[in-house]
């Protein structure tokens, strides 16, 4: 049966076939929509999908970077604070050509930046107390553990074998990063739980948030914006205005802002890999930068790549996927 043929079925085409791949950027529907499909999938759609993948693993990297830097940086808070800049200016920009999110979309969006600000302060807090390389992997493994539950409790979704075993090793390896020494690493490990709760409870809120918006850009503008605010206020208002911020230590203010300008990047990646790859892939990928994490702290921080660590990063990596896929 062919595509031009009445009732012909549709699927959903995964990969864009126009002149230009990224043009369906600026749209504000998803791109998964469905085609009547009659051929093939075209060279450059089946060269495209590799790419996606590739620049999706770089957004892993990027991610686990930027944390990276606010690991080390002596000050967190003015560290928030110059990252700030960025997603502001660049929501900015975004705002004046997107249309503005559904009136129903308000709640949640509020509600996404007043989680990203609880999240700010819970990783700023878990990296004062614990490794790189033991809190990024505790809080990036316990976000799809804690999806994954409550949409099994809250939206009654069935337990695939899958996602069951994906739960078993995030658990696992969570639980082998909790100690330290054969002790339950008291200073650190809650905090970084608290962080993963953080991280499940706004990736929930944007989930149904942006499908009430209409514009899934102009949703995300205005939460970044609400979140950033207060954090851009709080380091003007504590470190006495721009002069301070910017001009006093003109090579510290570009890493800070440097942070923020990569957070961003990894992000709009990953948007755009969204429009081109399914979404469960998307997320599966980016949980490779638990490993990358593993790797900065060991190369550039100095921290111990214990054989009981790597392991225990494996596991919450191969978990997350698993309960992703």
């Amino acid at each position: 049966m062919t595509g031009d043929s009445p009732g012909s079925a549709e699927r959903p085409v995964l990969c864009h076939n126009d002149a230009s791949p990224f043009a369906t950027f600026c749209h504000q529907t998803p791109y998964l929509a469905t085609h009547a499909v009659a051929h093939a999938v075209t060279l450059p759609a089946v060269l495209m999908q590799p790419f996606i993948v590739l620049l999706v693993l770089f957004s892993a990297l990027l991610h686990a970077t930027w944390n990276a830097f606010l690991h080390t940086s002596g000050d967190r808070v003015w560290q928030f604070g110059m990252m700030s800049f960025p997603y502001l200016v660049c929501s900015a920009i975004v705002l004046l050509f997107v249309p503005a999110p559904a009136r129903e979309s308000w709640p949640y969006i509020a509600a996404s930046a007043a989680l990203q600000l609880g999240y700010c302060v819970a990783l700023a807090k878990a990296y004062k107390a614990g490794d790189f390389g033991q809190i990024y992997p505790i809080a990036r493994g316990l976000s799809p553990l804690l999806v994954f539950a409550g949409a099994f409790v809250f939206a009654g979704e069935h337990l695939r074998p899958l996602a069951l075993a994906g739960v078993a090793l995030v658990s696992v390896g969570i639980i082998s990063l909790a100690f330290r020494k054969r002790r339950f690493a008291t200073a650190s490990v809650p905090a970084a739980l608290i962080t993963g709760a953080f991280i499940s409870a706004y990736t929930i809120v944007d989930g149904i948030g942006v499908r009430v918006a209409g514009s899934s850009f102009g949703y995300i503008a205005w939460a970044f914006i609400l979140f950033n605010v207060p954090l851009a206020a709080m380091a003007f208002y504590r470190y006495g205005g721009p002069r301070r911020l910017f001009l006093d230590d003109p090579r510290r203010s570009l890493q800070g802002l440097g942070g923020g300008a990569i957070a961003m990047v990894a992000y709009t990646i990953v948007i755009i890999a969204f429009r081109y790859l399914p979404i469960a892939m998307v997320s599966a990928l980016r949980e490779l930068s638990s490993i990358f994490a593993v790797l900065i702290g060991w190369l550039f921080m100095r921290e111990k790549l214990t054989a009981r660590r790597v392991l225990a990063c494996a596991l919450v990596t191969a978990g997350a996927v698993l309960i992703r896929i």
